[in-house]
């Protein structure tokens, strides 16, 4: 498999009610989807389709939210698109689809998105409505219940963290070294938007969001108090809140054969009380592909959605942790779900400035996805 990325963008990242509130996510996405074609130099005709990931699709971002996307950007009425909830890794089963759609010859080009809106649409929204009946039913809890039953993932990781060894204080080592890190990241591959705070006045309407939005970091976060289990170790500071973004990834097989392209793609399911879903296994799957061990990879780029999750993630994947987020990671801004998927992509294409293989992964309990990026 070698696809090539022929250009990837994104918006600013911001925390939920923050500078980006306010936008409506298919808005917000053809104003990232049209920046990506102006980057790539190309016209909407040169697109065959469109593919979203989006682990929330109800609400204002469901109803085929990728065809809405099309029609607002004004692109041609014939460019169909595809909307795909894999829960945790819904942005990679999007970018999976759109790169074996092109590796099978079906389509020459695509334009993968990353979608979340938290502030509009926030995480669990699609199991709240339950005027159509309960979501999953009562089978996956009975399955888990000699375990205790299922876990939301927090707690999963907190779990997985007590019997790894994993501790509080090296889980807020990663998150101060998660938030130094990506404060300072390569911001090229960013468009500017405008803000639109929805009801908050503390950010003039209009003002260019050009960077993302940091966390507020506690003064003392030694004091906080466990935020999930009482008797655990994750705490607010070392769990990403939900944020606002769009990624895009524009996928093209008439690129030059210098461009960073995808090399291999591994997804794979666990134990449902396992935070990292598999990752272990994905990563051998789409290692397998290349000849290679995880370990051989020049750079990891990791889903944070906690620092317990990412640690054991680290821990399976039998990778060095100094190879792993070098330039930060979800904990410095807030987790954008699926767009934080692909913003694992845009920014190690946008930053990359050596030849390197270079493993992306996002994981949950629903299960993991791998994509490595073969960058010249």
């Amino acid at each position: 498999m070698s696809v090539p990325i022929a250009a990837v963008c994104r918006s600013p990242f911001t925390r939920a009610q923050g500078a980006l509130a306010g936008w409506h996510p298919v808005d917000l996405a053809a104003e990232v989807m049209n920046e990506t074609l102006r980057r790539a130099d190309l016209d909407p005709d040169d697109i065959d389709e469109i593919w979203v990931g989006c682990a929330e699709p109800v609400g204002a971002q469901g109803a085929n939210m990728a065809r809405a996307a099309v029609l607002t950007a004004g692109w041609p009425d014939r460019i169909g698109g595809a909307v795909i909830d894999r829960a945790e890794t819904s942005g990679a089963a999007a970018l999976h689809a759109a790169t074996a759609a092109i590796h099978a010859g079906t389509i020459r080009s695509a334009l993968v998105l990353g979608v979340c809106a938290s502030s509009t649409v926030p995480p669990g929204a699609a199991a709240l409505g339950r005027t159509y009946g309960r979501p999953w039913g009562t089978g996956p809890a009975q399955r888990t219940e000699h375990a205790g039953g299922l876990a939301p993932a927090p707690v999963a990781a907190d779990h997985a963290a007590a019997r790894s060894g994993i501790d509080r204080a090296e889980q807020e080592g990663w998150s101060r070294r998660s938030h130094g890190r990506r404060g300072d990241a390569d911001p090229s591959a960013l468009v500017s938007i405008a803000a639109r705070p929805g009801d908050r006045l503390a950010v003039q309407r209009g003002a260019p969001v050009e960077r993302d939005e940091p966390r507020e970091m506690p003064a003392d976060f030694s004091s906080l108090p466990p935020s999930f289990d009482p008797e655990g170790s994750v705490t607010s500071f070392t769990f990403s809140p939900p944020a606002d973004g769009v990624a895009a990834v524009l996928l093209r097989v008439d690129d030059a054969s210098t461009t960073p392209v995808i090399a291999a793609v591994g997804r794979a399911a666990g134990d449902p009380l396992d935070p990292t879903g598999g990752l272990d296994r994905a990563a051998v799957l789409a290692c397998a592909e290349l000849g290679c061990d995880p370990a051989d990879l020049d750079r990891w780029e990791l889903v944070e959605p906690t620092a317990a999750a990412a640690l054991v993630a680290i821990e399976r994947l039998r990778v060095p942790p100094e190879r792993v987020n070098v330039d930060g990671g979800t904990l410095g801004v807030g987790d954008a779900a699926a767009a934080d998927e692909l913003r694992l992509i845009v920014d190690a294409v946008a930053s990359n400035r050596t030849p390197a293989l270079v493993g992306c992964a996002s994981f949950g309990p629903t299960g993991a996805a791998v994509t490595i990026l073969r960058c010249p």
